[in-house]
């Protein structure tokens, strides 16, 4: 009697009585035989109300527990199914077991923890589990901790929208962050209009019309989505994502630079071996090594380049003025989104000019895509607002995917983003 006095205090349950205590040698599996106290039977599992008996006879479950000393162990304990007046036909509640859960609490939260910090071969292994286990469980857990997720969509006024990668082959899941909390939003698999419209079709009108600023990159679906659902809110383009246009512009220049160089160079090939005659015209290899040298020189901020990387861009500069010129161009709308807010709009009309009259096939298309945004420009800086804090989400999402070496289950991957990117807390079950 006293070991299972013991034991029922190290479990931690009420509303048993443990009847007996087996162990197997073969399998080295401890089994904790119970039964339900009159007050815990024929509950329903997802209420908790009493219901009527829908079975006249028990059957026997198991359910994971805790290792004792290195050794498997079970609860074990005979249930029926019972009949709730409102969800129907469930087997009966057990006070240490979640429903459709096979393990019991504090096993599936124990797991939860470790699956927030190692691999999810490493969790399967530890608790000595399937792999696939792993992601339901963190399912069941999530379920349990926010059984509400349209709290999250509370006083939602600036938001951001972005997408990651989450699988080679183009797989792709689509962010909403709350920039004044910091605190993951929503998460769905897929990155287009029909994805994002689950978003706010979950929020009420008034959820909507409370939106004032969302900051994204330049894709159209995102443009076209808050127009529909918010059009009060301001778009703001972020700065990062504009400025890499401008940086392939320019880059697609030094290819075709370096493309003709290469033309002209096959022009130079000798026909004859050894050394050149003094009057015969050789190719400046330098040239080629320049432009090569020059890509990630002028990808670079000013600021932070090396004596070499100067003096390439000093070549640049004499060599390949057009080049050079693309140079500044990116470096002038990089300064745009460095300006004051009563500055920005002259400084960007400055470079729209600029760019339009650069007689750089790149740069003259890329003003009139920037035409198109201005206003998204403008409020940006003005907003002082940026995809910066949704950049950093989205790295903390892929190393959490890369970690878990990914999932076969995108809502058990799902279900672990929005754990790990919020404030909600597994603890640990002691």
């Amino acid at each position: 009697m006293a070991i299972k006095r013991l034991l029922k205090s190290a479990l931690n349950v009420k509303g048993v009585k443990i009847e007996k205590i087996d162990f197997c040698k073969e399998t080295k599996e401890i089994s904790i035989s119970v039964s339900l106290l009159k007050g815990h039977i024929n509950r329903c599992p997802i209420c908790g109300k009493k219901c009527s008996g829908y079975d006249i006879t028990t059957k026997e479950r198991r359910w994971r527990t805790l290792d004792i000393g290195g050794n498997k162990a079970f609860i074990v304990c005979d249930v029926r199914r019972v009949e709730c007046s409102k969800h129907g036909i469930h087997t009966e509640k057990v006070p240490w077991a979640r429903h459709h859960s096979n393990f019991e609490k504090r096993f599936e939260e124990m797991t939860a923890w470790t699956a927030l910090r190692f691999t999810k071969t490493d969790v399967a292994a530890l608790m000595r589990i399937a792999w696939n286990t792993v992601g339901e469980i963190i399912s069941r857990i999530h379920d349990d901790l926010e059984p509400d997720i349209s709290v999250r969509y509370q006083n939602l006024r600036r938001i951001g929208i972005d997408e990651t990668s989450y699988r080679k082959g183009h797989k792709y899941i689509t962010v909403v962050t709350d920039h004044d909390t910091g605190q993951l939003v929503w998460a769905e698999v897929g990155h287009d209009y029909e994805t994002l419209s689950k978003f706010f079709n979950k929020l009420t009108e008034a959820q909507k019309a409370d939106i004032r600023l969302v900051s994204a990159d330049g894709a159209n679906w995102i443009k076209k989505c808050v127009d529909e659902y918010c059009p009060n809110a301001q778009l703001c383009l972020d700065g990062y994502h504009v400025v890499t246009w401008a940086q392939k512009a320019m880059d697609e220049l030094r290819v075709k630079i370096w493309q003709d160089e290469k033309r002209i160079k096959n022009t130079f090939k000798r026909k004859n071996r050894g050394r050149p005659s003094k009057e015969e015209v050789t190719y400046d290899k330098s040239n080629l090594k320049d432009i090569q040298a020059a890509k990630y020189t002028l990808a670079k901020n000013p600021d932070k380049l090396t004596e070499y990387q100067e003096s390439c861009l000093d070549n640049v500069k004499i060599i390949y003025p057009k080049l050079f010129r693309a140079y500044q161009l990116k470096e002038g709308l990089r300064a745009v989104f460095q300006q004051q807010e009563d500055t920005v709009e002259a400084e960007l009309n400055h470079w729209l000019s600029w760019a339009s009259r650069s007689r750089i096939e790149g740069f003259v298309k890329l003003s009139k895509k920037i035409r198109r945004r201005k206003e998204e420009i403008i409020s940006t800086v003005k907003q002082h607002l940026s995809n910066a804090r949704i950049e950093a989400m989205n790295n903390k999402i892929k190393v959490l995917i890369r970690k878990s070496y990914g999932f076969r289950n995108t809502k058990n991957m799902i279900d672990l983003i929005l754990i790990t990117c919020s404030n909600l807390q597994i603890d640990l079950p002691y």
